[in-house]
């Protein structure tokens, strides 16, 4: 898939990344939903970089005169912000890979949907990277823990998946489904408000009742 953002501040925030570092990658949610719909509008946007995440969001905002914000200096998690006065802002979210490598960042991820990455070429082309099956299971319309791990390393996750159901109106996998039902008590580790906003999110869905 090439991906080319039609909005010129999109378009300015992939030349400054590109200015700034050697490799960076589109994750989650935004590589999902332009596999979906090429043409979908994005407009929160995950970035992975293999360098400081916290400096490289720094250079990138004063680049293009955005707002930046550290939302997690232990974990390298910056947030820059653009606001065009007529739309909603711009949201970029941007963090340093997850193990150090691509790889390792994908399988630490929760659905397979999601654990899909956007590369650019040299030529700036780009190109989605799929290590969990994801595009596969979008095809089939089907929300997949990648792997049993995933949903036992954050208990928010067990809500997440029905919501995906619901969002996209897929299916869920038989064993996420049983996982989930076995780790149901877990739930209760979350924290209220993470629960109280997936909720919030289901709810908005064109259809909860599936959730």
């Amino acid at each position: 898939m090439n991906w080319q953002p039609k909005h010129p501040a999109i378009r300015q925030l992939i030349s400054a990344l590109r200015a700034e570092t050697n490799e960076f990658y589109l994750v989650g949610g935004a590589v999902r939903d332009l596999v979906l719909g090429p043409d979908t509008p994005i407009k929160d946007i995950d970035i992975v970089v293999a360098e400081p995440a916290l400096a490289i969001a720094r250079r990138v905002a004063n680049r293009l005169g955005w707002a930046y914000f550290a939302l997690d200096e232990t974990r390298e998690i910056a947030r820059i912000l653009f606001n065009d006065g007529q739309n909603a802002p711009y949201v970029c979210d941007i963090a340093r890979l997850r193990g150090d490598t691509l790889h390792s960042d994908l399988l630490a991820r929760d659905f397979t949907i999601n654990a899909l990455a956007l590369g650019w070429t040299e030529s700036g082309q780009t190109e989605v990277i799929d290590i969990c099956g994801g595009l596969a299971d979008l095809q089939a319309g089907v929300v997949r823990r990648v792997s049993p791990v995933s949903l036992a390393d954050d208990a928010i996750r067990l809500l997440r998946a029905p919501r995906f159901v619901a969002q996209l109106n897929f299916r869920l996998d038989a064993e996420t489904e049983a996982q989930i039902v076995r780790l149901a008590r877990s739930l209760q580790l979350a924290g209220a408000e993470r629960i109280r906003d997936e909720l919030w999110k289901t709810l908005a869905t064109p259809r909860p009742v599936l959730a």
